[in-house]
């Protein structure tokens, strides 16, 4: 079993924003993204109400330069207009042709 190092990327913002997002990850490098609604409380409390939107995951595995050059992106053109955290894990992967 032959295991490869990537970046898994995490993002977890407002869905007015998935969009963009995405479109920014592919743009980026990123060769696909999996994403999920989610639920959880910060240091901003909870949403209470779906008027407020709705909480979304977006994870995508990818290359460490490609990790780095979303996080500038999502901290340059979001993190001061939006709820949205990042964060970065190293996972190992098989198959990793469909990844790079």
């Amino acid at each position: 079993m032959n295991l490869v190092p990537f970046k898994l990327l995490t993002i977890v913002a407002t869905d007015a924003i998935e969009h963009r997002i995405t479109k920014d990850l592919k743009s980026l490098g990123a060769k696909g993204y999996t994403r999920s609604e989610v639920e959880g409380e910060g240091i901003h409390g909870k949403h209470f109400s779906d008027w407020e939107g709705r909480n979304i995951k977006i994870e995508t595995l990818v290359k460490e330069e490609v990790a780095i050059q979303i996080m500038e992106k999502l901290s340059s053109d979001y993190f001061g207009k939006y709820s949205i955290i990042c964060f970065l894990s190293t996972v190992e992967v098989l198959r990793p042709e469909r990844f790079a």
